[in-house]
């Protein structure tokens, strides 16, 4: 009984952490994406939420959200490079 008792005690630490992603949301969740062109002018005054792609490698697609100057928030789209060496 002891044992069943620590297992139960055990998985509902966790749970708060499962519910967590519910609670904060990634910033800009629900703005549509905008894709990036070259030449395109893009105002950011504070960026809130960039896709990590520091082990990835190659040519890998980036999500940023970011505010502009008039407090607005966009989401954009791009390119680039993986932060990750091609031979490691």
């Amino acid at each position: 009984m002891k044992i069943a008792s620590l297992v139960t005690a055990v998985l509902s630490g966790f749970a708060p952490s499962v519910f967590a992603d519910d609670l904060n949301p990634t910033p800009g969740a629900g703005l549509p994406t905008e894709k990036y062109h070259y030449g395109m002018k893009v105002d950011v005054a504070k960026v809130l939420h960039r896709t990590d792609n520091t082990g990835k490698t190659g040519v890998v697609p980036v999500i940023v959200v970011y505010e502009d100057s008039l407090g607005e928030v966009h989401k954009l789209k791009y390119q680039e490079w993986g932060g990750r060496a091609q031979n490691s």
